[in-house]
């Protein structure tokens, strides 16, 4: 620090490639694994870091190893987090699989057939068990013939990442289906014990609108295709604030009010997929703009109890109108002894800690240190000048 001619006080820039690689590593591994790939191509000491295992690793689930099989090696942390990101793997015998969302590093998991309740699964009248090539599980459940259509399912909340929106979606094949284009199909998504979201939607994706349904039918309420040959329907969504461990999300699928039989679906699971939307992509299709813009996509991303931070005299329109301004405009905490915001492109939370914060040598001896006041200061107290 030093004292320029005219009396005002300058700060030498800090050079971040002098830090210690193991320092870096340690910044970094407070980021997301996009930061992580972004921050790599700043330097070569920053790659290095970024690449580290130390990193990588910070982005894996506690307890890994266990998820890993046996039989596969991996050369680092990174290649390991790739390939839970591309590879789902099979876990509690089989009955559910497990990945991570390449992004952001959420826990995503799919419950199977063999995990849900389903009303007559063991029926052979009703259902029977197969195994097909693309199933990613041992034994899936096929449909063959029911009046009473009813699956659940259910995950606990502690295996699910914080802080995360989650999507849950019905996957299953068709293979000569009838009598799902009568009635739609009721489905739910919620704590057990509370109502939760819910929708309704057709499993028959040629599903024509008869004379008989008045109401406009949306492209939601249709299953549709995925990368991997199956089909999908949103069951629901629900926002894992991780103040609580306990408790339990049930997923639902019902069809009773028609009575009518009907059959020929072939169904994979349950699929539980951290959602990560790019809110401020300018470039998203209608639909998924009116979902960013959705208070539910907003509220995932601000912080825990955000409600404490907001000042009481100013009101926001929406969710989204108080995370802007909490990535723009920093709020006094704890008395003023520090400041709080968001950064505005992931929603990581960041602090600046006032003078008053901190430990500072002889700040209390005036023939050393001076508390002022400035107008550009952040703090409610003024900041110290060294004499």
């Amino acid at each position: 620090m030093e004292e320029g001619g005219n009396g005002e006080l300058s700060i030498d820039t800090l050079n971040l490639n002098a830090l210690p690689q193991d320092c870096i590593a340690t910044i970094i591994s407070f980021t997301s694994p996009r930061d992580a790939c972004r921050l790599s191509i700043v330097s070569t000491i920053f790659k290095l870091a970024a690449e580290s295992d130390a990193v990588w690793e910070s982005f894996l689930p506690s307890q890994y190893q266990a998820l890993i099989p046996s039989s596969l090696s991996f050369s680092s942390k990174k290649e390991l987090y790739l390939s839970l990101c591309e590879n789902p793997v099979l876990i509690e015998g089989g009955r559910k699989s497990f990945w991570l969302e390449k992004v952001s590093g959420k826990k995503c998991y799919m419950l199977s057939p063999k995990d849900l309740y389903i009303e007559w699964v063991n029926t052979p009248t009703y259902w029977r068990w197969v195994s097909i090539p693309e199933a990613r599980f041992e034994e899936v459940s096929e449909l063959l013939s029911v009046c009473w259509f009813e699956i659940r399912g259910k995950i606990s909340i502690s295996r699910l990442s914080p802080m995360t929106l989650y999507k849950a979606y019905l996957v299953f094949k068709v293979h000569d289906v009838y009598g799902f284009d009568y009635y739609p199909v009721h489905l739910s998504v919620g704590l057990v014990g509370t109502d939760g979201s819910m929708r309704t939607a057709y499993l028959d994706p040629e599903h024509v609108l008869t004379e008989q349904q008045s109401t406009p039918v949306e492209d939601e309420m249709f299953p549709k295709a995925r990368v991997d040959g199956w089909l999908e329907v949103e069951l629901g969504e629900f926002f894992n604030e991780g103040c609580a461990c306990d408790g339990e999300l049930e997923m639902t699928a019902i069809e009773i009010d028609g009575g009518n039989w009907k059959g020929g679906l072939i169904f994979q699971g349950i699929e539980i997929r951290a959602v990560t939307p790019n809110l401020c992509d300018s470039n998203l299709g209608l639909d998924s703009l009116s979902a960013a813009e959705s208070d539910t996509a907003w509220e995932s991303l601000l912080p825990c109890q955000y409600q404490d931070l907001v000042p009481t005299l100013v009101s926001f329109s929406s969710k989204k109108d108080i995370y802007l301004s909490l990535g723009g405009n920093p709020v006094l905490i704890e008395g003023g002894r520090k400041s709080f915001w968001l950064e505005k492109a992931s929603g990581k939370k960041c602090y600046m800690l006032s003078p008053k914060e901190l430990y500072i040598e002889w700040v209390n001896t005036p023939t050393y240190w001076s508390w002022v006041r400035i107008l550009e200061a952040r703090s409610l107290f003024p900041p110290c000048r060294w004499i």
